[in-house]
């Protein structure tokens, strides 16, 4: 199984430099990058309507030949791009290629420039270059920039290693049964996962918020858990944020709602920062206490979106654990936003990251997920006699039977109907 663990990283003054350096320099490629494929792919194109087929030359772009191109002119053009580790380079064309495809697939939309301050920092780092400690991380090339910006002319060899270690806020979850040492903790234990393998594939570096994460992709072996018994259907929505056959609810916690009266403060104040247009450079110049403004606006998002996926975490985590087959429904999550009257409530529950949590965590706990299809009636279906009516508004929150006369509340009545019908599916015939 593959999966990753995400570490808080508490790096120094100096090791920020590098990291901002960093991504940085992969924004840089990236936008090159995408600046020659839409050249290359406008000559390609050119080419393709003006010359007959037999005197055609070019090719159409992509991410691998890019890459060679960029290599050929970095030592003359970019040299500033050898003071942070290969992986940035390989990571910006990985990440151009991903786009394009996804683009060409249907996935996404087409790729755009990333501009600083406002895409996501990150940059990946390869197995090689990552050597992962207790509470450390070790990253290739931050140490020996470090050097180069101080005035070290002695022992340079014995701070190399020092420097270039990051500290870390937690140990790696993953630990291979053997080799771990038992903590005298009771809580710390408790996060431990014991794996009969464990195989580091690399890691992700990202800032969020002013604040530094590596995710650690890792490869694990383990033996495949019991599967517990219980079979149970689930329906999400807006009230409740989840209501299970069994009785169990998720209540809607609101994070949102109840930090936007903050949030609109912290936001009126960002607005009232200063901000020029340079005519010369036709950009936007900010001030430092606009900066400053900007990130505790970030970090109140930061926050909500932390509540919100803690509630999710220990909801589905009990779900998986205790249930052999999970009955939901697929969602047209894009079409709700799409209501302006609950657009924003609909952002607050946040259906689909729970059903995304739900998918990876019943597979990782060797439980079954079914998923009914969004045109399903499951809220007009009757859970008792199997009647289904014409309609169901939104306002009416307890179902009523007119053929067998069950009064029975909404989303209770949806979650049994998905229960029946993963009974009606299951692999184990029940």
């Amino acid at each position: 199984m593959k999966t990753a663990h995400k570490i808080r990283m508490n790096p120094t003054p100096e090791q920020i430099e590098y990291l901002k350096r960093a991504c940085g320099t992969k924004r840089f490629i990236y936008n090159w990058g995408r600046e020659q494929w839409e050249k290359q792919y406008q000559a390609y194109k050119l080419e393709q309507d003006a010359v007959p087929e037999g005197e055609r030359v070019l090719n159409p772009p992509n991410a691998l030949a890019l890459k060679k191109q960029f290599h050929a002119l970095r030592e003359t053009a970019y040299p500033w791009t050898y003071d942070v580790t290969k992986c940035v380079v390989e990571g910006a064309f990985d990440d151009l290629g991903k786009a394009y495809r996804n683009f060409f697939a249907g996935r996404a939309n087409y790729p755009q420039y990333k501009k600083k301050g406002k895409s996501h920092e990150s940059f990946y780092l390869s197995n090689d270059k990552v050597t992962l400690g207790s509470h450390w991380i070790a990253i290739a090339g931050l140490g020996r920039f470090i050097l180069d910006q101080r005035e070290v002319k002695k022992d340079r060899g014995k701070l190399r290693r020092k420097l270039g270690t990051v500290n870390l806020a937690e140990k790696l979850r993953f630990v291979t049964q053997g080799n771990a040492s038992v903590p005298t903790k009771k809580r710390t234990r408790r996060k431990h996962v014991l794996c009969d393998e464990t195989k580091i594939l690399g890691a992700t570096v990202s800032c969020e918020a002013g604040h530094w994460y590596v995710s650690i992709q890792v490869e694990v072996t383990r033996e495949r858990p019991p599967t517990p018994e219980p079979v149970v259907g689930v329906d999400v929505g807006v009230k409740q944020a989840a209501v299970v056959s069994d009785g169990r609810r998720l209540e809607n916690q609101k994070p949102l709602a109840h930090h936007l009266k903050k949030l609109g403060k912290l936001q009126r104040t960002l607005s009232r920062k200063q901000k020029t247009h340079d005519p010369e450079t036709k950009r936007t110049v900010f001030s430092r206490n606009y900066q400053k403004q900007r990130l505790k606006v970030a970090r109140k998002y930061q926050q909500i979106a932390h509540i919100r996926r803690d509630i999710q975490h220990k909801f589905t985590t009990e779900l998986a654990r205790t249930c052999r087959a999970i009955g939901i429904e697929d969602l047209n999550i894009l079409g709700m936003m799409a209501n302006r009257k609950l657009s924003r409530a609909v952002a607050d529950a946040a259906m689909g990251q729970l059903l995304q949590f739900l998918k990876t965590k019943v597979a990782a706990s060797g439980g079954n997920l079914f998923m009914a299809s969004r045109w399903f009636p499951s809220t007009k279906r009757c859970s008792g006699c199997g009647h289904v009516k014409k309609r169901m508004p939104l306002k009416h929150r307890t179902y009523q039977c007119q053929m067998c006369g069950l009064v029975i509340d909404r989303d209770l009545n949806a979650a049994l109907v998905r229960r029946f019908g993963t009974y009606q599916i299951s692999p184990r015939g029940r």
